[in-house]
């Protein structure tokens, strides 16, 4: 199979359309720097490319960790936990994910409220009876995975199987 020679890009066509990559959506300037090494842009002209869209706005760490945040916990249902490891990978500093995360705890308020509702769905999707300690041991591993605290986690799915044998018990 013939592959097609790739058209070399120069600073400035590169920069035009990392400009639209940013204007699009927030990115990370790590993902920013994985676009310029599939185009083989050099280290140096990658930097100078990231410094000039952080002078022209189109590059933001701090409006990419809040937007990031916020849409990974209403979207996914990610904990703080899981969005911690997350932006780490995208190389944003730690002030700037403590920032974002204590922001959307501020903002929601109801951090209890996602995971029950998050459990309850999984628990629902479970098959019908499995015993309870598969059940618990599901739950819990579906939870830790999203990024909840154990403590959180544990609490929300004793209080919501014991309603559960409630509601059973009640019929």
């Amino acid at each position: 199979m013939i592959q097609k020679k790739k058209k070399e890009l120069t600073p400035e066509e590169a920069f035009s359309r990392l400009a639209s990559y940013c204007a699009y959506a927030e990115h990370s300037a790590q993902e920013v720097r994985k676009k310029c090494r599939g185009w083989e842009l050099s280290d140096e002209v990658c930097d100078a490319l990231i410094e000039r869209l952080e002078q022209e706005g189109y590059l933001n760490e701090e409006r990419f960790a809040r937007a990031f945040v916020r849409d990974k916990y209403r979207f996914n249902g990610w904990g703080p936990l899981r969005l911690q490891a997350e932006l780490r990978r995208h190389r944003i500093p730690s002030r700037l994910i403590d920032a974002a995360i204590e922001e959307l705890e501020e903002e929601e308020m109801q951090g209890e409220d996602q995971l029950t509702a998050l459990l309850e769905r999984k628990y629902r999707s479970l098959p019908a009876g499995l015993e309870p300690r598969k059940v618990y041991d599901r739950l819990t591993r579906f939870a830790l995975y999203r990024g909840y605290p154990y403590e959180d986690v544990r609490e929300v799915i004793s209080e919501l199987l014991s309603d559960l044998s409630d509601e059973l018990g009640d019929d």
